[in-house]
């Protein structure tokens, strides 16, 4: 690797990424495998700039996935999803907010079963956030944030609908880059502020958040990614009291320069060991937090491809050659820069290697990166939003060949009254009849750029896997409770979902 000594010598950031993007392009043609294949969506639709946050939801419950796209400079959209073919519905819905969106959450917080939607600013425009109820009849949503005190007014970052205190409703966790950060409680679908009686008000400069089960003990945990030289946090949850045990855990990063930071962290068990993983894209060397039990955890970027210090800003996981390995999308961010070079990361075993398609290369991201399978194909679809004034928020549909599309199933979590109140849930997959693991995924907690999606987790499955066991594990008062389904045929569920109701 050329990163060490060659980044070390540079005077700025961008000297630092001519230099990436020539030793990108060099690991690039030494790997030697076949570029991933994606196509471009509707690109007259998806070719507006300043696109920021991107959420995946089923808004209007009609069984496919919709997209929230966030925007500077221009209004913001929600696509709804008609078999495919995507329209921009947020005008006459009520959600083509103009002021600049910096933040977009679904979640169900009135566990009616139509998801809402919280989006957030920037304080140079003293906007309050708001929280749009869905109205229920596909057509409409209602701004509720005043009338339920989550009306906050701050450079407003990563939001999760989340289930702290595992009481059955999610409660909402805002992340601010200016101010502490603040946690409400969802008490039957109004909110009380307890930021403080919880010890979770970070007061760093907070950009990204990652909420999972660390330690394994029944309840979700908060790593916190910090900017400007910042440390970054890790909140481990005793019974709703957070701890922050990142120095002790030695995954503080300390003594950062100012200009290097914490930006987007990124959950998954990338080498199959059924526990979860994290990675976090860095303004300075990304790291990949390998979770060895127990709650702790050996950082391994270092010295690899997936170590360089790029500039990140965002990370996707998501298993686009349908191999049961989870692969890498990370981008990367200069102000006035139309396209710092992002990076595809594919999965070999555990190991990483650089496999960015070339077509990405002049039309990636800079913020927004989400995976979801669209169209219900098999096969992971990614979508991507650069908010430079030349950049795009482009849709591309990955391009697997039917028979290795359909190597794959869908998990979607509901409670036992069939709503979405379980992010952070865990879900792992087994060759049918034996204790091979085939992969772990988690519930969507936040991520992508400061967003959250609903939707399906998706599992790659190797060659020769025809039927698996699917293991769901929920959160909840008697802590860790596990859902077990036998023997399931992919190919028999409808747009390859299994739907799982969970009891906690």
């Amino acid at each position: 690797m050329l990163t060490g000594p060659i980044f070390a010598i540079m005077s700025n950031t961008t000297d630092r990424l001519k230099i990436a993007r020539i030793v990108f392009l060099l690991l690039l043609t030494a790997c030697g495998t076949s570029e991933p294949a994606f196509e471009v969506v509707q690109p007259e639709l998806f070719s507006a700039p300043g696109a920021q946050p991107n959420a995946w939801a089923d808004y209007d419950n009609d069984g496919d996935l919709d997209l929230f796209v966030g925007f500077r400079g221009a209004p913001d959209r929600l696509y709804r999803n008609d078999d495919g073919v995507f329209v921009d519905v947020a005008p006459e819905l009520g959600l083509a907010n103009v002021e600049e969106t910096r933040v977009a959450a679904w979640g169900d917080f009135d566990r009616d079963g139509h998801l809402d939607l919280y989006i957030g600013f920037p304080t140079t425009q003293e906007t309050p956030n708001r929280l749009f109820r869905n109205n229920g009849d596909g057509e409409s949503f209602s701004d509720v944030a005043k009338d339920l005190g989550v009306d906050l007014i701050g450079t407003t970052r990563q939001t999760s609908w989340i289930d702290y205190d595992n009481d059955g409703d999610v409660d909402l966790f805002v992340a601010f880059r200016y101010q502490a950060n603040r946690l409400f409680r969802n008490d039957g679908g109004t909110f009380t502020d307890i930021t403080k009686q919880s010890g979770i008000g970070d007061p760093r400069r907070t950009v990204g958040v990652a909420w999972f089960d660390m330690d394994m003990d029944g309840d979700l945990d908060a790593f916190v990614a910090n900017q400007n030289g910042d440390q970054d946090g890790f909140y481990r949850n005793d019974d709703g009291w957070f701890v922050d045990v990142a120095a002790k855990l030695g995954m503080d990063s300390p003594n950062r320069p100012d200009e290097y930071g914490g930006v987007g962290p990124a959950v998954t068990d990338y080498d199959n060991d059924g526990d979860l993983d994290l990675f976090v894209a860095n303004y300075g060397p990304d790291a990949l937090w390998r979770n060895d039990g127990g709650g702790i955890f050996t950082e391994i970027a270092s010295g690899t491809v997936l170590g360089g210090d790029f500039h990140s800003t965002v990370a996707s996981w998501g298993d686009f050659d349908n191999d049961g390995w989870t692969d890498l999308y990370v981008a990367a961010y200069l102000s006035d820069v139309p396209e710092a070079p992002d990076h595809l990361y594919r999965n070999v075993a555990g190991s990483f290697e650089i496999a960015t398609p070339s077509m990405l290369l002049s039309r990636g991201a800079s913020h927004g990166v989400q995976w979801a399978d669209f169209d219900a194909d098999g096969d992971l679809d990614l979508a991507l939003a650069n908010n430079n004034l030349e950049g795009t928020h482009q849709l591309y549909r990955g391009l697997l060949t039917p028979a290795v599309a359909r190597r794959s199933i869908q998990v979607m979590v509901l409670d036992s009254t069939g709503v979405h109140t379980m992010p952070g849930a865990e879900v792992r997959v087994y060759a049918a009849g034996t204790s091979r693991l085939l992969g772990t995924r988690l519930v969507d907690t936040g991520g992508g750029y400061c967003s959250q999606n609903v939707m399906p987790v998706h599992i790659g499955l190797p060659r020769g896997v025809n039927r698996v066991s699917v293991e769901v594990t929920v959160l909840g008062p008697r802590g860790r409770s596990m859902t077990l389904i036998d023997d399931v045929d992919p190919n028999e569920l409808p747009n390859r979902v299994l739907t799982v109701h969970a009891s906690r």
